[in-house]
């Protein structure tokens, strides 16, 4: 029996070397999973970093281009604001189809492209865009929030019409996306018809209050009774949201549902605003004048059976507020950002001098693309 106590405790010892060394390994995996972890979280941050900073570097560029824009009496999309970013037929190269003797030349314009060729750096980027959209081409929603009720009634009329004509919801139900849209604008806790304050909101399961103020976003939208991702996506490439209460619409750069959703009636035809909104493709055409506002009217007046009038005051044919996309790609990273900015300019805001200001920049590295956000 004796010698039976060396084998039993060897095979203790065995077993407890065996699960020593189990523990260690396990802590080594964790330290190596905790280390990579580590250096991946890094890597991820140097890259929203970086593309963060060529974001910024785009947006300055956006701001420089609106900056230069010599004329703000008239903004339209023939503008190089306009055309920045996007692509555009190309020009036809005369020379490419000309031939030449002069080999002195050929062989400069060789080598400055070897030259060129030569000097590249790859900053490791594999994609980037930016564009400017007008924002004022757009049907501004804190309009809605407008106080005198005589021109909050034109809003409205403005407002349902639009869901009309992006065939959102029936009669009463756009009735109700307004009330629901004017009481989470309107600075009280009245409720207004078909609308929703505060207390309404407290029942749901996540409680909050009614904003009582002007939207800061579209994406706002989203806690407002009724309006279900698919409206507000419906919406988006037709609305914005800015910083005043009057905003007008550029007829150079808005879209034939929303110039129409201007008539004081009920839009049953737009074929006349669309006819008028077609002149902007002609070869010679450098924008809408001033002048012409009182044609676009004319379209407008031609969109209800009754011709009503358009709503008082609310068209132009240049833009302070736009817009810039940027969406840089590095590897299988994407960085996203949108800048709201206001270009103010000596013929409109009576200051002496003019500049771009950032009202408000979202940026983000999901970069869920959303093309007219």
């Amino acid at each position: 029996m004796d010698r039976l106590f060396p084998q039993k405790q060897s095979g203790i010892v065995l077993i407890v070397v065996i699960l020593a060394i189990s523990l260690m390994l396990i802590l080594v995996t964790l330290m190596i999973e905790g280390q990579h972890i580590f250096v991946r979280g890094l890597a991820n941050q140097k890259i929203s970093e970086q593309g963060f900073q060529y974001s910024q570097g785009l947006n300055s560029w956006a701001e420089r281009v609106l900056h230069d824009d010599s004329n703000r009496i008239v903004d339209s999309l023939n503008e190089e604001w306009a055309k920045f970013g996007r692509p555009q037929p190309e020009a036809q190269d005369e020379q490419s189809e000309s031939f030449s003797l002069n080999r002195s030349t050929a062989r400069g314009l060789q080598g400055a492209k070897d030259e060129a060729e030569q000097a590249s750096i790859d900053f490791g980027i594999d994609s980037i865009e930016v564009t400017i959209d007008d924002l004022q081409g757009r049907y501004n929603l804190n309009n809605i929030a407008i106080k005198d009720p005589k021109l909050r009634s034109g809003q409205k009329h403005v407002f349902l019409n639009l869901l009309k004509q992006l065939e959102i919801g029936e009669f009463d139900e756009r009735d109700r996306l307004y009330g629901v849209l004017l009481d989470w604008l309107d600075d009280n806790e009245a409720r207004s018809l078909n609308g929703l304050e505060s207390s309404d909101y407290q029942i749901k399961n996540n409680p909050y209050y009614a904003a009582d103020q002007k939207l800061t976003s579209l994406g706002e939208l989203r806690y407002l009774d009724g309006y279900t991702p698919e409206i507000i996506n419906k919406l988006k490439p037709f609305v914005t949201v800015l910083p005043l209460e009057d905003a007008k619409i550029n007829i150079n750069t808005t879209s034939s549902e929303v110039l129409a959703s201007l008539s004081a009636g009920k839009v049953e035809n737009v074929s006349s605003v669309a006819g008028f909104l077609a002149l902007r493709q002609m070869p010679d055409f450098t924008g809408f004048q001033p002048n012409q506002i009182n044609d676009a009217q004319s379209a407008i007046i031609g969109v209800s059976l009754i011709s009503a009038q358009p709503v008082a005051n609310m068209m132009q044919v240049n833009s302070q507020f736009f817009q810039i996309n940027t969406k840089v790609t590095l590897g299988e990273y994407q960085v996203c950002m949108r800048s709201v900015v206001k270009r103010e300019s000596p013929n409109l805001n009576s200051v002496t001098t003019s500049k771009v200001s950032v009202l408000s920049r979202e940026h983000s590295t999901l970069c869920e693309h959303e093309e007219n956000s």
